[in-house]
């Protein structure tokens, strides 16, 4: 799976910054009003954080074989 560049950066910031933040922020806060579903709720977050590095990762596999590819077609360096 190739992901252009606006779409990769914008999952990685998913990935990093705001589901870990919102993890954490669903927690905390479902602990303090004893919301009886904060582990599920915790638990699917963490999936899907899961799920985004996964596609990050097939991304910048698929990146690295085309480049790989590209550089073995020209003969390598010369």
């Amino acid at each position: 799976m190739k992901l252009s560049n606006k779409v990769y950066d914008f999952l990685k910031w998913l990935a990093i910054y705001f589901i870990p933040g919102l993890t954490t922020f669903i927690g905390v806060v479902g602990i303090a009003v004893n919301w009886q579903h904060t582990a599920v709720a915790t638990t699917i977050c963490g999936a899907l954080g899961g799920f985004v590095a996964t596609c990050i990762g097939m991304s910048v596999k698929a990146y690295e074989e085309a480049k790989k590819e590209q550089y073995d077609g020209n003969g390598g360096a010369e």
